[in-house]
């Protein structure tokens, strides 16, 4: 059994297979950054179809180069925990009072119970309970225009390193350097229901339609009433996702109605 220290970390790839994680996995293979002991991705369950797609079609690639890429899940990964009081949410959806129409948010836990902890409990199974300080070297896929992103871990045992950071690559550079080297680009990755999408990246999902879409619409709808005095919402206008998110196709040959609240001032210019 290999005993890891601060001199010769578990070296492990934190894996979104978002723009830069993907980077960053493809950089190992490619020997242009150290080969980490394992590549994770801590599957929310959630991503956008285009991300399970893209990991499907290169794992192999990574794995043929070397990257050993193991995928992990939580152990509830469902949106609401129907067994907690008040059927409790995990993600931060916009909370507005029935009577007062008072706005809130929920308390943010998904990051933490879908990816962080799943990603500890890996790295548990191999360094065991007892460990010396900063013996694993956790790989982020942040980029320099996200600097303020990085933070340094809250468990002794855990190193975190920014790779890109430190080569000073921007997301922009990564899509580069990806073409470049003809490997794909893949889509944004995160939950298709995340409160935190902007606008435009909910109507790029609808207009997509689909399966991301329809399983947004379905989020939306089963958290509305999750606990006493407030309905809740994915979207920060605090309304139905399906009202709060207008596309061209939606107004047919009245694209001027103007009922319709306008995000940005512009009618479809």
């Amino acid at each position: 059994m290999t005993t890891y220290t601060t001199e010769r970390p578990l070296r492990i790839l934190s894996l979104g297979w978002g723009v830069q994680s993907w980077t960053l996995a493809a950089m190992a293979a490619l020997g242009e950054i150290p080969m980490p002991d394992y590549a994770v991705h801590a599957d929310t369950t959630h991503e956008m179809a285009g991300t399970y797609a893209h990991a499907e079609k290169w794992t192999p690639w990574l794995e043929e180069h070397g990257v050993k890429v193991r995928t992990v899940t939580a152990n509830r990964p469902d949106v609401v925990h129907e067994g907690w009081s008040n059927g409790a949410l995990i993600i931060p959806a916009y909370a507005r009072h029935q009577e007062t129409g008072e706005r809130g948010v929920a308390r943010r836990q998904c990051t933490g119970d879908w990816k962080i902890v799943p990603i500890r409990r890996f790295v548990r199974s191999i360094i065991g309970k007892s460990s010396p300080r900063k013996c694993v070297e956790m790989m982020m896929g942040i980029s320099l225009d996200e600097w303020h992103r990085m933070k340094t871990a809250d468990v002794k045992y855990i190193n975190n390193v920014f790779p890109l950071v430190d080569k000073r690559i921007r997301r922009s550079d990564c899509i580069t350097w990806l073409e470049q080297h003809g490997l794909d680009v893949p889509p944004k990755s995160g939950c298709v229901f995340c409160p935190y999408n902007s606008q435009a990246r909910w109507k790029e999902t609808k207009k997509r339609g689909g399966a991301d879409w329809e399983k947004a619409v379905a989020v939306d709808k089963a958290i509305r009433k999750r606990r006493p005095n407030y309905d809740f919402f994915v979207h920060t206008k605090a309304i139905p996702l399906e009202e709060a998110v207008r596309i061209p196709e939606d107004y047919g040959a009245k694209q001027m109605e103007m009922d319709i609240p306008c995000d940005s001032g512009h009618c479809f210019v």
